[in-house]
């Protein structure tokens, strides 16, 4: 039957081809046919890079104004080939200021929504953070006259609202031929400002969801369940995806996190980091469009390159993610006991005195070690803050401070984590602080831990970050613990700022060949991802000279942490965007490969990203000294 055998091979062929792809949204791709009279949106090509670079590469990204700027047929002609799916840009509190965009009904909208996750995550273009874009339309005051100011063309000009692969590769090639400036956004749920940029075209990501559970899965050496999921997922989603499916998935802790974004690609710890490693160790495969504009897959035995350097290496950077298949696991529940204690506040758990109260917060931070080591997590926040005077929950006019405590033990019943906290509430008595074992929360599962409605509060404050390595926490009786409690305590107490700490440590089991993705190897090391939080005024009524004073306030303290820790580093996804050798700090020695994989993968930058790998290379004219993202994005004069 050789007639049959041509037959055979096409059938083999469709089969592959189906099977190359996880979603029907990733089915529907953009040809070679569809662009072959478009220069605007042809594909590109690595390999005649090198000439443009040598004649003819712009300084600068095409901005609105230019004489390079697409002219409006340009853009209608992609709304076309989009199908209707692009959005002028507009910010959301555009709405709410005198002229032709004013609109009283939707202002009253935004007004109600606007410091919750949820509204910015809907919105297509703006970021939680307001700062990131000097604040270029802040909401005014409600009846009121106002000097503010809102200042659209801060924002992405254009977004291309993508719901298929084809979206995104028409996205990806328009703005790469034309030299735009291109910014990716999921939920916005972001700190540093790496879906932020001013004159860009935005590509908005929110809608590439859906999942499929495999209960047998077999990709490279990996066998057993796993789940198919869209890049756009939240963790709400996924924590509800567990529920139905009866299993575990690593997700972020915050509800409105996307999972497979920024949060995999920098790395992503959860509460159960000890347990099972960072959300990067779990992804098997992944689908992604690349700078050229094609669409790939990438694992353990196709596109390698990308495949190690999207989990870990920073979001945004290397291609658009549009689904991954990830890791699952059996049902596990979770004990959470806690303590909690203050100097100064006397309804929140015993008030003592304030050397009482840090001697607690040492011995807390004695036993975290013990609590990784039961691949567990701590969580902490130590905060300072003054009462009115004569406030009848205080019993001091001065400054509080406030501990509160726990320990996320997976794996536990509430009688075997309340014997595994007793030590430290027993240490916790000794030093003078009346604490009692009580019985702690209990979750059947992690799905009912993050089984709640999506949203969290958003701020407009700044940040920094340490990942203070295990060798920092080992023993309570050295100088190296000492030194790192006193610059915890200085940043409280003297800065004045709010401390919160994660403490985990993934097992070597949970990751027993950590190099094969670019996680950086600081976030493998540590016992304790610590944030601290400036409250400060960056919002629009503080000037640019003022904003800069705060930070270098905040950066003082900071230096402190990175002093006592020398050679650790901080965790990208929640760091201070002025991180000093962030490359270092972000990346470590990953850096120098993903650096070359990023010049060989993208060498038009067409994906750059607020300290991702080779942003130096490029800067925010008319920024004011500040690291905001409202500007013409230009190269270096050193580049």
């Amino acid at each position: 039957m050789p007639f049959l055998l041509p037959y055979l091979f096409l059938i083999l062929q469709l089969l592959q081809r189906v099977n190359c792809y996880n979603f029907p949204y990733e089915s529907i791709q953009l040809s070679d046919a569809d662009v072959r009279n478009s220069s605007d949106l042809a594909f590109g090509n690595n390999n005649n890079f090198g000439q443009y670079v040598n004649q003819t590469r712009p300084r600068c990204k095409a901005y609105p104004g230019d004489a390079t700027w697409p002219s409006a047929v340009q853009w209608a002609t992609l709304n076309s080939s989009l199908g209707g799916a692009l959005i002028k840009g507009a910010p959301p509190a555009a709405v709410c200021y005198p002229g032709p965009t004013y609109d009283a009904d939707r202002c009253a909208y935004v007004r109600s929504h606007w410091f919750n996750s949820t509204f910015f995550t809907a919105d297509p273009t703006s970021q939680m953070e307001q700062w990131q874009t000097g604040n270029n339309c802040p909401l005014p005051p409600a009846n009121s006259t106002t000097n503010l100011t809102c200042n659209a063309i801060a924002q992405p000009v254009y977004t291309v609202n993508a719901t298929t692969v084809k979206h995104l590769q028409l996205a990806v090639n328009f703005a790469r031929n034309n030299n735009l400036r291109v910014v990716i956004k999921n939920t916005g749920h972001d700190f540093i400002g790496r879906s932020a940029g001013g004159g860009a075209l935005n590509i908005w990501t929110h809608h590439l969801k859906n999942s499929q559970y495999l209960p047998s899965a077999r990709i490279g050496e990996y066998r057993g369940r796993a789940m198919r999921m869209g890049s756009a997922m939240e963790a709400w989603e996924v924590y509800r995806l567990m529920g139905k499916h009866n299993i575990t998935l690593i997700a972020p802790i915050s509800s409105t996190v996307g999972a497979y974004g920024g949060f995999m690609q920098g790395g992503g710890h959860s509460l159960l980091t000890s347990y099972y490693g960072f959300m990067a160790d779990q992804v098997l495969s992944l689908e992604v469009v690349t700078a050229d504009g094609r669409f790939v897959h990438a694992g353990p035995d196709e596109n390698d390159d990308l495949f190690f350097a999207i989990r870990g290496g920073g979001g945004g950077n290397f291609g658009i993610v549009t689904s991954v298949v990830v890791k699952a696991y059996p049902v596990l529940p979770i004990s959470v006991p806690s303590v909690t204690f203050s100097a100064g506040l006397s309804f929140i758990g015993p008030s003592v005195s304030n050397e009482t109260f840090w001697t607690g917060v040492r011995t807390y931070f004695s036993h975290v070690i013990r609590i990784c080591n039961a691949k567990g997590l701590g969580f902490n926040y130590i905060s300072s803050f003054t009462l009115p005077p004569f406030s009848p929950f205080s019993n001091s006019s001065s400054r509080i401070l406030s501990f509160q405590g726990s320990a996320m033990l997976p794996g536990m019943s509430p009688n075997q984590s309340m014997s595994f906290i007793a030590p430290l509430i027993a240490d916790l008595n000794k030093v003078g602080i009346n604490v009692s074992n009580q019985a702690p929360v209990y979750y059947p599962s992690y799905s009912a831990y993050g089984d709640r409605p999506p949203g969290e509060g958003v701020g407009n404050g700044r940040f920094g970050s340490r990942l203070f390595p295990r060798t920092s926490f080992e023993d309570p009786n050295s100088d190296t613990f000492a030194d790192t409690m006193a610059a915890i305590r200085e940043f409280v107490e003297e800065g004045g700022y709010s401390f919160h700490s994660v403490n985990y440590s993934p097992s070597e089991d949970t990751a027993p060949d950590p190099g094969n993705n670019a996680v950086n190897p600081a976030l493998r090391k540590a016992i304790a991802h610590a944030t601290g939080f400036d409250s400060g005024d960056y919002g629009p009524y503080s000037t640019s000279a003022e904003q800069i004073a705060s930070h270098r306030r905040l950066t003082q303290y900071l230096q402190k942490w990175r002093d006592v820790s020398p050679g650790a580093g901080a965790y990208m996804n929640e760091a201070d965007t002025q991180e000093p050798d962030w490359q270092q700090s972000f990346y470590g020695e990953n850096y120098e490969r993903l650096s070359a994989i990023k010049k060989r993968r993208d060498p038009w930058s067409l994906f750059h990203t607020v300290t991702g790998v080779g942003s130096e290379e490029w800067e925010v004219e008319g920024a004011n000294g500040l690291p905001v993202q409202n500007g013409r994005l230009c190269r270096t004069e050193e580049s």
